[in-house]
């Protein structure tokens, strides 16, 4: 795509205000060091604000998913009766999309055993197997002995393979699943099924829904008048071989299913993330998923917003898909592929051009909700470079560069001030403890109790974990973005445990 000098110079925004975030407290050390301390301290009190209400709302989602775990949603689901508004449940075929590229029999065949063991109808459900013809060879082989084994417990085991090298196309998990979908049109057509009563859930290869997912969507979709403008968005917690990856791994990994927790605990700020569905009416209406990005699953919520005129949202379910923490085959190169993983996400920031570019042209949508939306998306993006390093030494340049600061009454306290202000921030810290805590599956019989107390203080691990996997991956893809070194898609390696 040839990008237009608007496009580029917001491409390059970010990246730009990040990096004068940076300089910009240097420099002026120099001259006013109780401007710069003075804005730090404002910082970390906003920081401390936000981290008290991150753990709020982290209880409150850690409650929403408890309550939804034991609701007999089968139940719930077959006692809805159809009305103008409320969609028949009977009519309903749930479709679920698995991405797969170059992953192993066993990480399959677990997700797809988990699908198998659904609380719900099978012969209602159809299952998509996306595979890539860059990996057939791979692909096609795993993808029998799955339709072997798999094939008579749906209503269909589609099998797609996309071809490689289209033109205009990345070669990631949107233009698969836009393969995968454009393939499930033609079936649907084939048996009659209308668009509006397939549900379509795309999904990683490594994903487990949960037993009840397919009840709890069928259940919201079906009660939800303007279904067909709705995403549906469950948890996501990277537990599947949590007790297998290395201690820092596990931090991040809790630290991501964490944030999906808080964001639906605020339905107002949920974005589609990894796992999520839409009916196939709505996905025609919106062309599937983008086909040129690296972050497929975001740019739909955003792709579906402009589409409806800001007639979109992502409805939350709290009830959870269960994914890998990043686990390879030995500890520097799962380093490695959790960096890259990080960095790939942050690479959300492409979004930025398009958020904005659109947000001007349709003229439709309230200014003040369109506004408030790209203030989050670059507020986000811009907190997730700088936070952490501002917080770990940002405090130290007016006192190391502003002549005579350090004996100022400011100057003299203002380590203090901040250390007693960050003090409150482990509060949420706590709270993280205490929810990965419960939230842990049972422990493998080869770890002794002795890994328990390991999982408590993994946590100290937190501020490495917040400047080397959360600040320095988002700086390196704004920094990237910036200067037009795009990424492509990577699949992060996954050992099957």
């Amino acid at each position: 795509m040839k990008k237009t000098f608007l496009w580029r110079s917001l491409e390059i925004l970010p990246g730009a205000a990040t990096w004068f975030s940076f300089i910009a407290p240097i420099v002026l050390s120099f001259f006013i060091p109780v401007v710069v301390a003075t804005y730090i301290l404002l910082l970390d009190i906003y920081w401390m604000y936000r981290s008290l209400v991150i753990g709020v709302n982290l209880i409150i989602g850690y409650r929403n998913l408890k309550h939804d775990l034991h609701v007999d949603w089968v139940r719930r689901m077959e006692s809805v009766k159809p009305t103008e508004v409320i969609k028949d449940w009977r009519e309903i075929y749930q479709v679920v999309i698995l991405a797969t590229y170059k992953e192993s029999f066993e990480t399959l065949d677990t997700s797809i055993q988990a699908l198998a063991d659904s609380h719900y109808n099978l012969k209602k459900v159809i299952l998509v197997l996306a595979t890539e013809e860059r990996d057939k060879a791979n692909a096609r082989q795993i993808a029998k002995r799955l339709v072997d084994k798999y094939g008579s417990k749906f209503y269909k085991f589609l099998v797609t393979e996309h071809p490689d090298g289209i033109i205009g196309e990345h070669k990631a998990k949107g233009a698969n699943v836009t393969w995968a979908a454009k393939k499930l049109r033609l079936f649907l057509d084939e048996k009659s099924i209308a668009y509006d009563n397939a549900v379509v859930t795309t999904a990683d290869a490594d994903t487990r829904i949960h037993r009840q997912y397919l009840a709890c969507l069928s259940y919201n979709y079906c009660i939800e008048p303007n279904r067909d403008r709705r995403s549906f968005q469950p948890i996501t917690l990277y537990s599947n071989n949590i007790w297998q990856a290395p201690a820092i791994c596990r931090i991040i990994a809790f630290g991501n299913s964490f944030w999906q927790m808080i964001e639906a605990s605020r339905p107002w700020r949920l974005v589609n993330f990894a796992t999520h569905a839409m009916s196939m009416k709505m996905l025609i209406q919106i062309n599937y998923w983008e086909v040129g990005v690296v972050n497929e699953d975001s740019r739909q919520f955003w792709r579906a917003y402009f589409t409806f005129d800001g007639d979109h949202k992502a409805v939350p379910l709290f009830i959870p898909v269960y994914m890998d923490a990043v686990l390879a085959h030995d500890f520097w190169g799962t380093i490695k592929n959790q960096y890259l993983q990080k960095q790939r996400w942050a690479y959300g920031v492409e979004h930025v051009p398009y958020v904005v570019i659109e947000s001007y042209k349709n003229r439709k949508i309230a200014f003040w909700d369109k506004t408030v939306k790209i203030y989050r998306l670059l507020e986000g993006n811009y907190s997730w470079a700088t936070a952490s390093i501002f917080i770990a030494i940002m405090a130290w340049f007016p006192l190391l560069f502003g002549p005579g600061f350090s004996h100022t009454v400011l100057g003299a306290n203002l380590l203090v001030l901040i250390r007693t202000l960050m003090s409150f921030t482990w509060a949420g810290i706590v709270v993280s403890v205490w929810i990965s805590l419960l939230l842990l599956p049972p422990r493998p019989a080869q770890y002794g109790k002795s890994k328990m107390a390991e999982m408590v203080l993994q946590w100290f691990l937190v501020p490495v974990q917040a400047v080397l996997f959360s600040s320095f991956p988002a700086i390196d893809a704004q920094t990237r973005l910036m200067l037009g070194k795009y990424l492509t898609f990577r699949v992060t390696e996954k050992k099957a445990v």
